[in-house]
């Protein structure tokens, strides 16, 4: 058991800390990316093919940001569970 969780609750605190890793980067780049785009389009973009070139890098970024946000959630939930059992 770990600290005051029940050890069947340990596989779902799991998961809702890499679900809650994972949105909250999404989320910023998501807010973040909007205006990019958008100053891309207005300064940069010449035809249809740059919008679209700049549309799969924004996805691009976002779906690593995913990615790396799960694994933070992971990694920030192994060193809680760590720290419970060792004190």
């Amino acid at each position: 058991m770990s600290g005051n969780l029940p050890a069947i609750l340990l596989p779902v605190v799991r998961a809702l800390s890499i679900a809650i890793g994972a949105v909250v980067p999404g989320l910023v780049f998501y807010k973040l990316i909007g205006p990019v785009g958008h100053w891309y389009e207005l300064n940069f973009a010449e035809n249809d093919d740059d919008l679209s070139r700049a549309y799969m890098v924004a996805l691009a970024v976002q779906l690593a940001s995913l990615f790396a946000g799960g694994w933070l959630g992971d990694l920030v939930f192994r060193r809680w569970r760590r720290k419970r059992d060792g004190a």
